[in-house]
């Protein structure tokens, strides 16, 4: 077959990389940008503040303020600090606390007083948004059969929806603090249920294999830009509703684009949908600034090729179930890799923060905004070289996996130190991440890379679950363990993307790849006449297809 007639190729002659991908990326990325404000809201919504018991003498309350205003106030809060911030100054357990807004405002942890005894309460929040991420396996799945337009216009619908319904009842009704929990962690529920997966695949899927790493970089930038944004609207609400409110307002304004945004033209081909194909590519032909005759005669060809036609009689009755069947060893390898690359980001990050005491929160997040950003475009820049996307991944878990093993021998001793290799063990992670993200959607087929990529992220997520629950159950006695055992797993982790192809300088990949199964004696059999495609609106044109030693005459109608 002619290397000029595949998709791919139709692609670039439409423009892989133009106005209309440009436009797209833009407003996609208001999308992944989201992910990230809703991912860092617990950080400051739900923070614990500084606190100590209310001292008995304060008859108004309004008046009773975190820092102590006056001598007297000072002698008794210099006492305190030598009992336990959960009991009174007779050692009674406190019932009554005060909290310092100086630097979050007022958090839904004071809400609650979900501290002391209380304080896992509030980890309710942090569990049901991880779960929700489970439900990538789902929303994948149901996205190959609907397609990414329809899946990301009902998700982000939804994103906005269920939290806009909760806040209205937190805001209008008065309520126990447990039904407020109950509501939150819904509202947390539902906010982590974002289009952000099926964004990525479609920023992938409407270029060619020439910007798919461009594509991808700019989606997990934009997951880095909601970091920054969440600090921002953070410090400006100072309080858990209203910063909830802002970021529901947020996804509102992005509501109106959802009605532009484009379907994947290799969804459309591999589900058989020429006339919507047809539309699409010319859309993106016109947006680009290409004319019909740049493009249009290799659509036909492409359409019209015998291979493909062969290849979709072939395969016509295997079923996504016995797909997913055949790419299941691929498929539990991704989902290794997705585990512990997530494990080691939390672990990493979560220890930043537990060094974080002389650093302000909200420099804190956009130094590691930062730190990040620049470990995804050196990832970007890296997997385009020779060493492409596989190598790549195995020199960053490299260094992720040196930085993880010098901390605990320098974490007491050394802290400013720690705090650095900590940075740059981010950096590398999150450069691994990058490019897990862009691999393991190019290693599928495009019948079931959503639910390739959905167990990618719930698999992630269960490795972002397990990094807290491991350290606070070894305790800080065993913690050093921890680092030497996910030492260990990044070796297993370096293994298993060794036995997964190379995708770099290959087509991204479609169905249409798998016609290097046929030969020339499969063509001959099925006679050299090519069915002619259902949802086709061809113009009556001749054409000339060549495939192999093969020429064909097809007079289209």
């Amino acid at each position: 077959m002619s290397s000029d007639i595949s998709l791919e190729n139709v692609l670039r002659k439409c423009g892989d990389l133009g106005r209309h991908q440009i436009i797209h990326y833009i407003f996609l990325n208001l999308i992944t940008l989201g992910s990230g404000i809703t991912t860092f809201y617990y950080v400051f919504g739900v923070a614990e503040p500084a606190y100590r018991c209310r001292l008995p003498f304060n008859i108004d309350l309004d008046k009773d303020e975190y820092q102590s205003i006056n001598l007297l106030y000072q002698n008794f809060s210099n006492q305190r600090q030598q009992l336990s911030k959960c009991n009174d100054l007779n050692g009674s357990i406190c019932k009554d606390f005060v909290y310092d807004r100086s630097i979050f405002g007022r958090t839904f942890t004071e809400e609650g007083n979900f501290i002391c005894e209380n304080a896992l309460k509030k980890t309710w929040l942090s569990t049901m948004y991880q779960v929700g991420g489970f439900v990538a396996l789902l929303t994948g799945y149901i996205g190959d059969k609907v397609g990414r337009r329809k899946m990301i216009r009902i998700l982000t619908i939804m994103l906005f929806a269920v939290p806009f319904f909760t806040q209205i009842l937190l805001q209008t009704i008065s309520m126990n603090i447990d039904m407020k929990l109950i509501l939150l962690s819904i509202n947390q529920l539902f906010s982590s249920i974002d289009a952000y997966p099926m964004v990525f695949l479609l920023l992938m899927e409407l270029t060619s294999s020439s910007h798919t790493s461009l594509a991808g970089n700019s989606a997990v930038i934009g997951f880095t830009i909601g970091e920054s944004f969440i600090t921002l609207f953070a410090y400006i609400a100072r309080d858990w509703l209203r910063l909830k409110w802002i970021i529901t307002a947020y996804f509102g304004l992005i509501l109106p684009y959802l009605y532009f945004v484009p379907e994947s033209p290799y969804w459309l081909f591999s589900q058989k949908k020429y006339n919507q194909l047809e539309v699409c590519l010319r859309k993106i032909a016109k947006t680009n600034g290409r004319t019909d005759d740049e493009w249009y005669s290799y659509y036909k060809q492409l359409i019209y090729n015998p291979r493909l036609c062969l290849l979709s009689r072939k395969h016509a009755s295997r079923t996504n179930k016995e797909l997913i069947l055949y790419f299941l060893p691929r498929l539990s390898l991704c989902a290794f890799i997705g585990c512990v690359t997530m494990l080691l980001y939390i672990k990493i990050s979560y220890g930043l923060g537990a060094m974080s005491d002389v650093v302000s929160p909200y420099s804190n997040i956009i130094i590691g905004a930062i730190v990040e950003g620049i470990g995804y475009i050196s990832a970007s820049i890296l997997i385009t070289t020779k060493l492409g996307r596989k190598y790549s991944f195995i020199v960053f878990t490299i260094f992720t996996c040196i930085c993880v093993l010098i901390i605990p021998f320098i974490m007491e001793s050394h802290p400013i130190i720690t705090i650095i290799i900590s940075q740059i063990g981010k950096l590398t992670i999150s450069a691994a991440v990058l490019i897990t993200w862009i691999y393991v959607p190019e290693i599928f087929p495009t019948s079931i890379r959503g639910v390739a990529n959905g167990i990618f992220v719930f698999t992630g997520r269960i490795g972002a679950i397990l990094a807290p629950i491991v350290d606070v159950a070894l305790g800080d006695k065993y913690a050093k363990i921890t680092f030497f055992i996910y030492s260990i797993l990044t070796i297993f982790q370096i293994v298993a993307i060794y036995t997964l192809p190379e995708t770099r300088n290959r087509s991204f990949h479609t169905d249409e790849d798998e016609e290097n199964d046929l030969d020339d004696q499969d063509l001959f059999i099925f006679g050299n006449q090519p069915e002619k495609p259902n949802d086709t609106t061809i113009r009556s044109t001749p054409v000339i297809l060549k495939s192999n030693k093969i020429d064909v005459l097809h007079t289209q109608f």
